[in-house]
């Protein structure tokens, strides 16, 4: 019996790895945390190529925006078939709506259109 939850367990597991893109929400916390520490490999992975180009342009200035606003407080999303709008609170107070499409089955961070 034990080794049948087992079995279940990985085919569980390996069937929520296989959807792959994870949600909207874990998208901008990986994004926004990239961000702060100026990680272009980590930005690309959740974030259009246009949208890495961008806050690879304003570099520092990008950087000191995510930082001032503090810490990811709390986030609301909404998902319209391959969109989704990310509403996020920051620990000072200050709100962000962050747009993201979804490529090949996975949420990636759209700003600029």
């Amino acid at each position: 019996m034990k080794k049948m939850y087992f079995v279940l367990g990985l085919v569980i597991i390996a069937l929520l790895v296989s959807c792959g893109g994870g949600s909207p929400q874990s998208s901008v916390q990986k994004f926004f945390n990239a961000v702060e520490k100026n990680d272009t490999k980590a930005m690309s992975s959740v974030a259009t190529e246009e949208t890495v180009q961008l806050i690879t342009m304003f570099g520092e200035k990008a950087q000191t925006s995510v930082t001032q606003n503090g810490k990811i407080k709390s986030m609301t999303q909404e998902i319209d078939g391959d969109k989704a709008k990310v509403q996020v609170t920051f620990t000072n107070g200050e709100t962000s709506d962050v747009d993201l499409v979804k490529v090949n089955g996975k949420w990636l961070v759209s700003l600029g259109k």
